[in-house]
């Protein structure tokens, strides 16, 4: 008797039985979703090779303010360098050209290089966490020493294209951007909106999540913290030419990016 009560509490706490049907099927899904994820990722790579500026008129062949636009931009900038729109675009753009252009102007290097070497401790100080953003930083550093002593454009791409270093670095960015805001919150509290009350709070959902776009206020933030100008050429269906901006407003800015609702990518003249 009692035995039998066993057997029956055992069967009721017992795993369910998982037909061998549902357990293929769901393989075949896994396996079609990793098929279709390195279809993405060979189609679009985290950041590509340069192209023609004027590519971008297949995507608009049929929006003739689009194409008048691009026709503008085509006018100073010759070639394109697309980055994977998966929310990391600006970031991953605006490490990518740092990284080129410090291998390419000695005195950028060093001058960044300099204050990179603070910002550990910087960001400590204003309270993240010693351990993983120690780890960032090294792996930030580590990958532009290296760059900048032996790298190539080809190897640059390779880094960038590596899904884990590409992201160590765009996470390394979002703490930079994180802690310029907090640090110089009385400036930048007066940009935010959305019902935050504190900069911290709006750097907590709005800057350090990785599928989190930049706006204005994160792009103000990273070309003040790394002293690297930026111009960002915007393309939209607004009348009239292209618009310029160059952040910090009045720099002498070297690198462009290309914005189009939702996404960036870096220019080249």
């Amino acid at each position: 008797m009692g035995t039998n009560g066993s057997d029956a509490s055992q069967q009721e706490n017992a795993p369910p039985v998982v037909p061998l049907a549902n357990m293929k099927h769901d393989e075949t899904v896994i396996r079609q979703l990793e098929e279709i994820s390195q279809e993405i990722a060979k189609r679009f790579p985290l950041v590509g090779e340069a192209e023609p500026v004027v590519c971008l008129k297949e995507e608009y062949r049929n929006d003739d303010i689009f194409l008048s636009k691009i026709d503008n931009v085509a006018l100073t900038y010759s070639r394109i360098r697309r980055v994977r729109g998966d929310g990391n675009c600006f970031y991953r753009a605006y490490a990518f050209l740092l990284f080129e252009c410090c291998r390419q102007d000695t005195d950028l290097y060093t001058r960044t290089r300099a204050y990179l070497e603070t910002s550990l401790k910087w960001l400590i100080d204003i309270g993240f966490p010693s351990f993983t953003t120690e780890d960032f930083y090294e792996t930030f550093m580590d990958s532009l020493n290296e760059h900048v002593a032996s790298g190539s454009a080809e190897s640059l791409l390779e880094l960038f294209n590596n899904d884990g270093l590409s992201n160590y670095l765009v996470v390394y960015v979002r703490l930079l951007v994180s802690g310029q805001l907090q640090h110089d919150s009385d400036n930048f509290i007066h940009f935010v909106d959305g019902g935050y009350t504190t900069m911290k709070e709006f750097c907590d959902k709005e800057v350090m999540p990785v599928d989190k776009e930049a706006d204005h206020l994160q792009i103000m933030a990273i070309t003040q913290c790394v002293n690297f100008p930026l111009r960002i050429i915007y393309v939209d269906r607004s009348p009239g030419n292209p618009t310029e901006i160059v952040f910090p407003d009045g720099s002498p800015a070297s690198v462009t990016l290309i914005y189009r609702p939702g996404h960036y990518d870096i220019l080249y003249e």
